[in-house]
């Protein structure tokens, strides 16, 4: 059996600084929509469409993500720079193992992420 996972929904508390984060750290555009009286947004990230949808419509009350992102990148310190000029924040100092250097960062939601620049 083969999978292809078509979309990613997450439950988002602060929407401003989630659209601002993501529009900066991933250069993405979203896309307003209307459901039930509330705004959802949306995008493509890569191959993956992507929906940020209010945590209250959505009734959930996770204070804690429940998924983690890994992501290669070419610019390590760009991204940290990026990341924290738009309400990310590391989750510790960056670190190095066999050449592939590391760090973890939270987004505005506090959902974590891992970003990774392979060796040249």
């Amino acid at each position: 059996m083969k999978y292809h996972i078509e979309g990613l929904t997450l439950a988002v508390t602060h929407m401003e600084e989630m659209l601002s984060f993501y529009k900066a750290v991933f250069n993405l555009e979203f896309e307003a929509q209307e459901m039930h009286g509330f705004t959802l947004y949306k995008t493509q990230w890569a191959d993956l469409s992507l929906l940020f949808c209010p945590a209250s419509l959505a009734q959930n009350t996770a204070t804690q993500n429940r998924h983690q992102f890994d992501i290669i990148v070419s610019d390590l310190e760009a991204v940290m720079a990026t990341a924290k000029a738009n309400h990310g924040e590391l989750m510790q100092e960056p670190a190095e193992m066999e050449g592939v250097k590391s760090v973890g960062i939270y987004d505005p939601d506090r959902n974590s992420m891992v970003f990774k620049q392979l060796p040249q």
